[in-house]
């Protein structure tokens, strides 16, 4: 089955946002990675959707050995993840595997309720979806929209959609607590200083994952990441 996005999200203007994360958030892209890991058993015929550059692909492969296959629909970022030797495809296709994962993909998608029938449809049976998204919509700012997000995701909807999609929800919690309250100030404060995007640069990148992150991660495991926290980690099963 072949799924468009919608039409102004076709191209990704984002490629240099990417690129930091991968050479900057080592520490954060490997947690997301262990977290996802830890929850896919089978490690075999797994599908990134939304891969970017591969920056997560690469992290799954080197902790469990195994090249996840990968989809995203924008033209550039497909060379790039080709140059990379990573499998990737413009869409879903009909080829079924035993787990996908998605990190910060489905806010940018209008229709999400279909997406996520389609992510049903290409899961074997008893086949796990991972999805790691922004969560709270009260937290939802200019820097949601300048990145093309329609929404942030509150408990209630992301679960109400997935049942929606005939999944069965396994495991739900929320991470980086501390990132919880750095959303809550760029909402009111805004992400600019002087025009300039004062997130999206090396060092705010590096403060972010030697210090930041990193407490934040110590207190989503004592318990805070049940609470509260700038995205949230979803497992659901398909169920039928």
């Amino acid at each position: 089955m072949q799924v468009m996005q919608n039409k102004k999200n076709m191209k990704y203007a984002g490629k240099r946002e990417l690129f930091l994360s991968e050479n900057y958030l080592k520490f954060y892209n490997s947690i997301i990675v262990k977290l996802v890991s830890r929850k896919i058993k089978n490690k075999k015929k797994v599908l990134e959707f939304g891969a970017g550059i591969g920056a997560l692909a690469t992290l799954y492969y080197h902790q469990n050995k195994v090249m996840p296959e990968c989809v995203e629909i924008d033209k550039s970022l497909r060379t790039i993840l080709t140059n990379r030797n990573l499998k990737v495809y413009k869409f879903i296709g009909t080829k079924k595997y035993n787990a996908i994962y998605s990190s910060n993909v489905l806010e940018h998608i209008k229709n999400d309720i279909e997406i996520l029938k389609t992510l049903h449809s290409s899961l074997n049976k008893n086949g796990l979806l991972v999805l790691y998204l922004p969560a709270f919509n009260c937290l939802f700012s200019e820097l949601d929209r300048t990145v093309g997000h329609y929404r942030r995701y509150e408990k209630k909807d992301i679960v109400s959609k997935l049942l929606n999609a005939n999944f069965k929800i396994i495991d739900f919690h929320y991470v980086d607590s501390l990132g919880f309250f750095a959303s809550f100030f760029i909402k009111f404060l805004g992400y600019k200083r002087n025009g300039i995007n004062c997130l999206a640069s090396a060092s705010s990148y590096k403060i972010y994952d030697s210090y930041i992150f990193p407490l934040s991660f110590i207190l989503d495991q004592i318990g805070l990441k049940y609470l509260f926290g700038k995205n949230l980690l979803v497992v659901a099963k398909k169920s039928i």
